[in-house]
């Protein structure tokens, strides 16, 4: 190609390349611009008020019409809407957020990307706000009817308490005067271990029953369930109350020294099908697996006061040892399916309460 040639193609082309270059500098476009990116719907939206729904406003600040193309949301609880067709330059637009609190208590916070062909191509929005549950109803909230009175449960149940301890952490039970005149709520037969204090409620008044554990010569290890009677005005209700609380050895002091580890070989045994008067008899083999003398400081039957149960065990087992612990049960006085449960309280401080059990069924 001679030199004139290329000067022709060169005052020919140059002049179209700039054209193109100025019409892209110059393009028209749409963009969005929100008043707010975030909505915070607040700490109190109710779990059955309904959705709750904000609208995202913008607003197109550039030179051509803008659309919206997609919205999508981080999880299923949320429901976008949004201005479908195209929005002029000056004109608004909006985005929906719906949140649906449904059976979803607690904080939440969500995320919306809307996508358009606008600038910028992509923006986040989020919705957040704490969903709090209705209030529970009278019959919710106390389900436990006890004539005039209502509880919100029949039991105090303390779990473990070092058997050590002055006095525990109080195992408390609501309740609710129903009547139309005041209630003095008395106990009786408490057992010497347990402090309940009375209380007086006022008509339709809630109130708290609190007992606590407080150390006695009597106190013994392991499992000790009690009924106790309720007095109303001075009169006794036929429902009880029941205090389920079980009394643990203190840790040693010094945590680092090696520890004994109670594994038994087989801790049920069932006897089947016996007839009433025979005795039952059982050995429950078992290992110190530990590195340290295993104590075993006394044993329980659960929920029974059976005279006819015999428990023999070994007071210490050295490690890597094994010992046995004989059960035997005279039958005479029992009928029926019988399920003891034995606690074998020892000095483990990982787990100072071992269970064995004897089962089976006592025919005439």
């Amino acid at each position: 190609m001679d030199t004139a040639m290329k000067k022709l193609l060169k005052s020919i082309f140059l002049p179209v390349i700039l054209l193109f270059a100025f019409i892209a500098a110059n393009a028209q476009t749409g963009k969005i611009v929100f008043d707010n990116i975030s909505h915070d719907f607040g700490s109190n939206v109710p779990e059955k008020g309904g959705n709750v729904t904000h609208r995202f406003v913008f607003t197109n600040k550039g030179d051509a019409p803008v659309t919206i193309q997609n919205v999508t949301v981080s999880c299923g609880c949320t429901t976008p809407a949004w201005t479908k067709e195209p929005v002029a330059p000056g004109e608004k637009g909006f985005v929906d957020a719906t949140y649906r609190p449904a059976g979803r208590p607690g904080e939440f916070k969500k995320n919306l990307n809307v996508t358009s062909n606008g600038d910028p191509k992509m923006i986040s929005l989020t919705i957040s706000g704490t969903v709090v549950k209705p209030p529970l109803t009278v019959e919710q909230e106390f389900p436990v009817v006890m004539e005039q009175i209502r509880l919100s449960e029949k039991a105090f149940a303390f779990g473990r308490v070092v058997i050590t301890e002055k006095e525990s952490k109080p195992s408390e039970i609501k309740v609710y005067n129903s009547s139309e005149t005041p209630v003095e709520l008395s106990f009786k037969n408490v057992p010497d271990y347990l402090q309940i204090q009375s209380i007086t409620l006022q008509p339709k008044e809630k109130g708290v029953i609190k007992s606590v554990y407080a150390q006695t010569k009597k106190s013994k290890y392991g499992t000790n369930i009690h009924e106790i009677e309720v007095f109303a005005n001075g009169k006794k209700l036929q429902e009880t109350l029941t205090s389920t609380i079980t009394l643990i050895p203190a840790a040693s002091g010094d945590q680092s020294k090696l520890k004994p580890v109670m594994n038994f070989m087989n801790n049920n045994y069932t006897f089947g099908n016996i007839k009433q008067g025979s005795v039952v008899s059982n050995e429950f083999k078992f290992k110190n697996a530990g590195q340290a003398d295993l104590e075993i400081l006394a044993t329980n039957a659960v929920n029974t006061n059976n005279d006819n149960l015999k428990i023999t065990f070994p007071k210490t087992v050295k490690p890597g040892e094994e010992g046995i612990i004989k059960v035997v049960l005279n039958t005479k006085k029992l009928k029926g399916p019988q399920d003891f449960n034995i606690e074998i309280i020892t000095n483990s401080s990982s787990n100072p309460v071992s269970n064995i059990a004897l089962r089976g069924n006592i025919i005439e």
